[in-house]
C-alpha cells in the first residue's frame, strides 16, 4: 500500500478484521435486517458458486433468477438521514466477515479530492485510478484453487457530490464524465466478478443519478431510531444505572414533541447526549436521572436536511 493511494484517492483504509470496528458493528442497533443482507452478500461475494449449489438443493436446478443475481453489479447504496450509521456500517460490516472467513478485508473511503480541481479529464482519471487502486487491495493476499485471501469495500461517502444525476441542467462536464467513469468502474468489477463491494452512502438520494441507482442490488433506507430503539440505546449505555421508567422517560425527550417534528438521530445520542450524561457526573458523583433528563432537553436533535424538513 503506498502513500499516494491515500493522499488524493482515498482518507482512509481501514484494515479488517479490527477491535474498534467489531464494537462498532456489534453496537450499531435497529439495524439487524441490514446486517443480515449484508453477511449474506458478502458471503456470496467471496463464493458465489454456493448460491448455485443453494438453487440445485432446493429448486432441481439453476434458476435463471440465480443467474441475474450473480452476474449484478457488487453496489450498494445506504441513503437517509444524517447520523442513522450509514458510514459506520460500511465501514464495520466487513469485520465479522473477515472474521467468519478467515481473511483479510480492506476498507478504502473515497475522498471527495477524486473529484479533482475541476480540469479537464482530471476527475475522471482520478475514479479510475480509484477503482483500479481497490483492484490491487482485493487482491493483496494472492487467491489460489477458488480460496479466497482478501476482499476489498470501496466506500463513496457523500455520493451525491460524486454521482450526481447528470439530468441536472447546471451539472459541468468534467463531474459528468466523472460519472460516467464511476458507472464504469462498477461495471468492470462486476463484469471481472472480483471479490469487491461498493458502498455508497448519502443523505440526498433524489440526486443519485439514476443509471448509478439501477446499478445498486440492494438499497437500504435509514431512518432514526424510533422509541424502542432509544430505549434500546440508552439501556445499553447506561446500564443499572437507571430503572424502566427513567429509561422510558428519556426516550420519549428524545423523541419528536409538540416543538418538532424529529427526535435524535443515532449519533446524538451516541455521541452527544451518552457523552454529555457521563462528563456532567465526572469526577464528583454519581450519573443522576435528573442531570440526563435536563440534558435531554437541553441538546437538541440535529435538524433533517432541508429536503426531508419539508416533508414532515
Amino acid at each position: 500500500m503506498t502513500s499516494n493511494m491515500t493522499n488524493d484517492i482515498f482518507d482512509e483504509i481501514i484494515e479488517l478484521p479490527d477491535p474498534k470496528r467489531q464494537h462498532q458493528f456489534t453496537e450499531l442497533i435497529g439495524l439487524d435486517s441490514v446486517k443480515e443482507f449484508l453477511l449474506k452478500e458478502g458471503k456470496l461475494l467471496l463464493y458465489p458458486d454456493l448460491l448455485d449449489e443453494w438453487s440445485k438443493k432446493h429448486h432441481g436446478k439453476i434458476l435463471p433468477a440465480v443467474k441475474k443475481l450473480r452476474d449484478s453489479p457488487p453496489l450498494i447504496l445506504f441513503y437517509g438521514d444524517v447520523g442513522t450509521g450509514k458510514t459506520t456500517l460500511a465501514e464495520s460490516f466487513g469485520d465479522p466477515i473477515a472474521r467468519e472467513y478467515n481473511i483479510s478485508v480492506r476498507v478504502a473511503k473515497l475522498s471527495l479530492k477524486a473529484r479533482g480541481s475541476g480540469a479537464v479529464g482530471e476527475m475522471t482519471k482520478l475514479i479510475t485510478r480509484a477503482f483500479e487502486d481497490i483492484e490491487q487491495l482485493a487482491h493483496k493476499e494472492h487467491q489460489t484453487d477458488k480460496k479466497v485471501r482478501s476482499a476489498a469495500i470501496l466506500i463513496i461517502d457523500e455520493a451525491d457530490a460524486l454521482a450526481q444525476s447528470r439530468e441536472f441542467d447546471q451539472m459541468h462536464h468534467e463531474d459528468r464524465a466523472g460519472v460516467n467513469a464511476l458507472i464504469r468502474g462498477i461495471d468492470k468489477v462486476a463484469s471481472k466478478h472480483l471479490p469487491i463491494l461498493v458502498v455508497i452512502c448519502t443523505n440526498r438520494v433524489e440526486a443519485i443519478d439514476p443509471a448509478v441507482m439501477r446499478r445498486a442490488s440492494i438499497q437500504f433506507s435509514f431512518e432514526r431510531p424510533n422509541a424502542e430503539q432509544r430505549f434500546e440505546a440508552l439501556q445499553t449505555a447506561f446500564d443499572g444505572v437507571f430503572d424502566q421508567n427513567g429509561l422510558k422517560k428519556l426516550a420519549e425527550l428524545t423523541g419528536p414533541n409538540e416543538e418538532r417534528q424529529y427526535g435524535y438521530t443515532y449519533s446524538d445520542l451516541t455521541q452527544r447526549l451518552i457523552p454529555s450524561v457521563i462528563l456532567k457526573a465526572f469526577p464528583d458523583g454519581p450519573i443522576t436521572f435528573e442531570n440526563a433528563k435536563k440534558l435531554s432537553q437541553d441538546i437538541l436533535p440535529t435538524r433533517p436536511f432541508n429536503h426531508e424538513t419539508k416533508k414532515l
